[in-house]
């Protein structure tokens, strides 16, 4: 007769409550990976179409992924427009007579565009931005705002890679107070006629082909040629940091509306001489980091300006509290929570495929709602006449830039009626509309 004593029969049962329990987890595992798999393929089966009316690039474009939790197919085939649930609009690139009409009631329109309205005058009215659905400008109060887009990352403003000591940097005799480098001439603010007016006060170098009266280094005038894929390069950043002051002056007036002519001297150790968005201390690194045309009523008084913090060392490092204050280099929370959220939105700095994964949420959200939303001017807000400086001379472009604005005005209108027209329109049509207005003086 066998014996098995209690510790014996307590280990087996004890074995067989362990393997009881681990059949059990798997049957459950393969049950959720089953439903999981069958919730993804169900998901797959209901992606919705998104077309590109106006792509940045030409060529055909196809590609379905999953942004976040929701999956989405984009494409530029517009055969497939009856099909599609969102069409967006890239807005440097929107032609007249060229949209999806008639708009079926299931249509998302979205536009993304990150430039001021130079260029498209008519994208800051009403008439035209209310037949959107989802918007992406550099406004905060887009669905996706680009504001600080041109920023690539907090830390570049905080590094000292490029920082010259003011000691240093007064050494160089040769070289002008202000650094002035636009290629870009002609502009609805009023920059040339600004600088070239500061240039009677102060010693300015002028690059680029605006007021120019300096070379560039042989090696800069390459990257001249590509400047749109060179805006941060390290040698650039180099040279800007050599001065003491560089003016930002932007080529519209919007509020939000912000671009690298801003943040490259912060970076470069510079301080920025601004004239542009009207709530750019919003998104300053610190309260003083910047000089403010605006500030100033001529720009005489700006030059008297710069000439005194050149002779302060003190005074003029209080600008560069980002770069020489270790405990707290960047006091504005509202930049930092700006720089911290929109990580999680953009993918891999590329704005168009996080605007498409945030259509594409979007599409997925509305499928659930009765009403959908439509823009307002709140994602441009520009002034719908040229905004200038205070200054001394008559800015010479003024009335060429008041009429253009004001035709796009009158286009906003004219397209406003035939989008609600819901009927094809070719561009024939539309300039036949938009002469006669301008025969009545209504433009």
């Amino acid at each position: 007769m066998i014996h098995w004593n209690i510790g014996k029969w307590r280990k087996l049962l004890i074995f067989l409550i362990i393997i009881a329990f681990l059949l059990a987890t798997c049957q459950i595992l393969q049950g959720e990976n089953g439903k999981q798999r069958w919730t993804t393929k169900a998901a797959q089966n209901h992606i919705p179409l998104i077309i590109w009316w106006t792509p940045l690039l030409d060529g055909g474009y196809d590609s379905k992924r999953m942004c976040e939790t929701n999956f989405c197919k984009f494409t530029t085939k517009r055969d497939q427009l009856n099909e599609a649930k969102a069409i967006l609009f890239y807005g440097s690139n929107v032609k007249i007579g060229d949209f999806p009409l008639p708009r079926q009631p299931h249509h998302i329109w979205a536009l993304i565009h990150e430039e001021s309205p130079r260029n498209v005058p008519f994208m800051p009215y009403m008439e035209w931005l209310q037949h959107f659905n989802f918007t992406s400008t550099f406004s905060r109060h887009s669905n996706m705002p680009l504001t600080t887009y041109y920023l690539t990352d907090v830390d570049n403003l905080t590094s000292p890679t490029y920082v010259i000591p003011i000691g240093e940097k007064s050494r160089h005799k040769d070289e002008a107070l202000v650094l002035f480098m636009q290629s870009d001439c002609d502009t609805m603010s009023g920059r040339d006629d600004y600088v070239k007016e500061l240039m009677n006060y102060i010693k300015v170098d002028s690059y680029g082909t605006c007021l120019k009266n300096r070379k560039l280094p042989p090696s800069l005038q390459k990257i001249q040629h590509d400047y749109l894929n060179n805006l941060y390069s390290p040698e650039l950043l180099k040279f800007m940091a050599r001065y003491k002051f560089i003016m930002s002056y932007e080529n519209g007036v919007c509020e939000d509306y912000i671009t690298e002519k801003f943040w490259r001297p912060l970076i470069a150790g510079a301080i920025p001489i601004y004239f542009g968005s009207p709530s750019i201390k919003d998104w300053s690194p610190n309260e003083k980091s910047f000089i403010n045309v605006r500030d100033f009523k001529s720009p005489e008084s700006l030059a008297i300006y710069l000439k005194e913090l050149d002779s302060h060392d003190k005074a003029y490092n209080s600008y560069l509290n980002h770069k020489y204050n270790m405990l707290q280099p960047i006091s504005n929370k509202r930049l930092l929570d700006e720089l911290n959220s929109r990580k999680a939105a953009m993918y891999n700095g590329d704005i168009f495929q996080s605007f498409e994964c945030a259509v594409c949420s979007y599409v997925h959200e509305q499928t659930k709602q009765a009403k959908r939303q439509m823009a307002s001017e709140l994602p441009y807000q520009c002034s719908h006449e040229p905004v200038y400086p205070s200054m001394y001379a008559k800015v010479s472009n003024y009335e060429d830039w008041y009429s253009i604005m004001s035709v796009g005005k009158c286009k906003a209108i004219i397209l406003d009626n035939l989008f609600k027209r819901n009927k094809n329109f070719s561009d024939a049509e539309f300039m036949k509309m938009l002469n006669k207005d301008l025969s009545l003086g209504k433009c």
